[in-house]
């Protein structure tokens, strides 16, 4: 389902989701008040709107802490571009801070790594079905390759040892970023939670079939403003899980921004 979902376009995901769920919404509440009837649900109004309202909280909670999860993972995503990108170029730095490891050329490697990861890397982590996220990344070759440059590295010296330690310490830092960055770029972390997302809303709608209201324009509206913020909510929770597909996908600026500082600083040179 979130694979077919995924193939979409952004405009038919947002109809597809906020309308199955307002479709759902007057289905549920309309069948659910066939089996009842109005009298009996007039007289119990008061016990129907007290649990109707812990039945809503209980939801409201749920779906926050859903939205927070998912965009705490965005968040990490978003970072872990970031992080990766300015780490990379922090390790180049650190390693050209000697003249005697200049002739390792790691800037060129790094620029390599950094249009990889842009211009094919990028491509496969939008597709999150794709089996090469989960296997062997684009650009696996290349990190393998800035990583042996590193560790063929021979200090000589107090100072070449302290710059080697701290170049060490950005390797991590970057080879940290990127496997954050490809582990959230997976998603589908609220997985085991849609389940109780759709659930709890089918037993809410289920609950306002048993309002009675004087006029059924009121009814309508109450229905279809909440079933609409529960579809926006469930569109938004699904993108967020996704966060390198769709429109609300993180991007590959910082990468750029990376790219464009070694190249310039390799013409200047």
């Amino acid at each position: 389902m979130r694979s077919l979902l995924l193939s979409f376009p952004t405009k038919i995901q947002i109809i597809l989701i906020v309308g199955l769920t307002i479709a759902a919404a007057f289905s549920t509440a309309l069948i659910c008040g066939m089996f009842f009837d109005i009298d009996q649900l007039k007289t119990n109004t008061d016990l129907i709107s007290s649990v109707y309202q812990v039945m809503g909280t209980i939801y409201a909670i749920l779906l926050t802490f859903t939205l927070w999860g998912v965009w705490q993972n965005y968040s990490d995503a978003a970072a872990s571009v970031q992080n990766e990108a300015y780490a990379l170029l922090d390790l180049v730095h650190v390693v050209e801070a000697t003249s005697q490891w200049t002739n390792m050329d790691i800037r060129h490697a790094a620029l390599i790594y950094a249009e990889r990861v842009v211009k094919q890397e990028w491509t496969t982590l939008k597709d999150i079905t794709n089996d090469v996220i989960n296997i062997r990344e684009e650009s696996h070759s290349n990190s393998v390759e800035i990583i042996q440059m590193v560790q063929a590295i021979h200090p000589e010296g107090a100072r070449e040892l302290t710059i080697f330690s701290h170049a060490l310490t950005v390797l991590n830092d970057w080879l940290d970023a990127r496997r954050t960055r490809l582990l959230i770029a997976r998603g589908n972390s609220a997985k085991a939670l849609w389940p109780l997302l759709l659930t709890g809303a089918f037993v809410l709608f289920a609950f306002h079939g048993l309002f009675v209201a004087e006029t059924v324009g009121i009814w309508i509206t109450l229905l279809a403003g909440t079933s609409l913020v529960i579809g926006l909510t469930f569109y938004l929770i699904f993108s967020l899980d996704c966060p390198f597909a769709g429109v609300l996908s993180i991007d590959s600026e910082p990468f750029c921004l990376a790219i464009r500082l070694l190249k310039d600083k390799k013409l200047s040179g």
